[in-house]
């Protein structure tokens, strides 16, 4: 019987050597309620806390080439999760918590003129042809979420792939749509 420190080898080497999916998500399950727990208790919100796991596999499959050179991969997940959640807090200071819904509802209720609703009117549409730009996988999964409300594990069922796959689908969603309106500037790159 293989111990936890083989197998992580074995899933690592899976991952680098064969981009395979299938060895992503047996990390993320055996990983993911530590690292949830380890995010939550710096970000102090359950909602942010998946979102910071989920941006830490989302690098972990980016640069799965050079994971072979990781020592230690305990230790490399939670300070990579302990890094994130910070860099989480640190931008919600900077950025204004209103979400895109709120801030073109804003637009829409307060002053109702005419620039008002133009301007809300070219958010709304700059965000429509970003998720319409999004890859074929990443706008199914971003749509069911985002706009049908499922939950994760629903999406999963309906296309019969793992929480990890939509999670990490989601997150690349999440990702390029923030490049692509604009948002990419103002956080700290590494």
């Amino acid at each position: 019987m293989k111990t936890h420190t083989e197998n992580i080898k074995l899933l690592i080497k899976r991952l680098s050597e064969k981009s395979d999916e299938r060895a992503l998500d047996e990390l993320f399950n055996i990983y993911y309620d530590k690292l949830l727990s380890s995010a939550f208790f710096v970000v102090k919100s359950k909602d942010l806390a998946e979102e910071v796991v989920s941006d830490v596999f989302y690098r972990l499959w980016q640069n799965r080439e050079k994971l072979s050179e990781v020592k230690n991969l305990d230790n490399y997940l939670f300070v990579s999760v302990r890094n994130q959640s910070l860099n989480y807090i640190n931008k919600e200071k900077r950025i204004p918590k209103d979400s895109i819904d709120e801030v073109i509802s804003n637009k829409l209720t307060e002053g109702n003129t005419a620039e008002d609703f133009l301007v809300a009117n070219e958010l709304q549409n700059k965000i429509n042809i970003s998720i319409d730009k999004l890859p074929p996988k990443c706008k199914e999964v971003f749509l069911m979420i985002r706009f049908e409300g499922m939950k994760y594990k629903e999406v999963a069922d309906r296309l019969k792939v793992s929480v990890n796959t939509v999670d990490t689908q989601m997150g690349i969603a999440i990702k390029k749509l923030t490049e692509m309106l604009g948002y990419k500037g103002k956080t700290k790159k590494k």
